[in-house]
């Protein structure tokens, strides 16, 4: 089953299967080679994913500004992707309980951005750290959620979002004898780890 990550990605959360969507979004209707249109708006990918980067940016620090948090943004462009970061000892207010404070700020982030280009641009938005720290620690519980159903027989995971799902799938994929997959319906779905038959 499908599902759209919180940086806007098509995320198949069964095993083996892209986290990108195959094909490229088309451009907006009215819109064709390079350069901006008459109405001045990014035409290429590149200069989308400039604007874009321009825009997120400009987005976190207003918030921070807001929120009255002491933090230093940053953002760049890697791999098709506008990556924002935040550091400082406050920025932590912006992770919140297992990052979901995080989830919904990037949500925001990239439908505004969205919004602003009429464009799909995916936006990937962490604080100190916290995304390589959450994707470390969910993989190293999936290896020991993986023994636990060699042992004992199926276990499963509490709830977790989509992109969360694919790092635990990722993880079980590379380990012999045991299988992964995802049941429920959001925002209750979860990661279930069964012995291979």
């Amino acid at each position: 089953m499908s599902e759209s990550d919180e940086a806007g990605a098509v995320i198949d959360d069964e095993p083996g299967q892209p986290a990108e969507p195959e094909e490229e979004p088309e451009p907006p209707a009215g819109k064709a080679g390079g350069g901006y249109d008459d109405g001045g708006e990014p035409e290429s990918e590149e200069d989308r994913l400039i604007v874009a980067q321009e825009d997120a940016l400009d987005f976190v620090e207003g918030l921070l500004e807001a929120m009255d948090v002491d933090g230093d943004a940053a953002a760049e462009i890697r791999d098709r992707r506008v990556y924002v970061t935040v550091e400082g000892e406050e920025a932590a207010l912006l992770i919140g309980h297992h990052g979901q404070t995080l989830d919904a700020i990037q949500e925001l982030l990239r439908s505004a951005i969205q919004r602003q280009l009429r464009s799909r641009v995916w936006v990937t938005l962490d604080v100190q750290g916290y995304r390589e720290r959450r994707k470390e620690a969910l993989q190293e519980r999936a290896r020991e959620m993986a023994a636990r159903a060699l042992d004992e027989g199926e276990v499963e995971f509490e709830p977790m979002n989509a992109f969360e799902r694919k790092i635990i799938h990722d993880a079980i994929g590379e380990i012999e004898g045991v299988t992964s997959f995802s049941e429920g319906e959001d925002p209750y779905r979860r990661v279930v780890i069964a012995p291979e038959d």
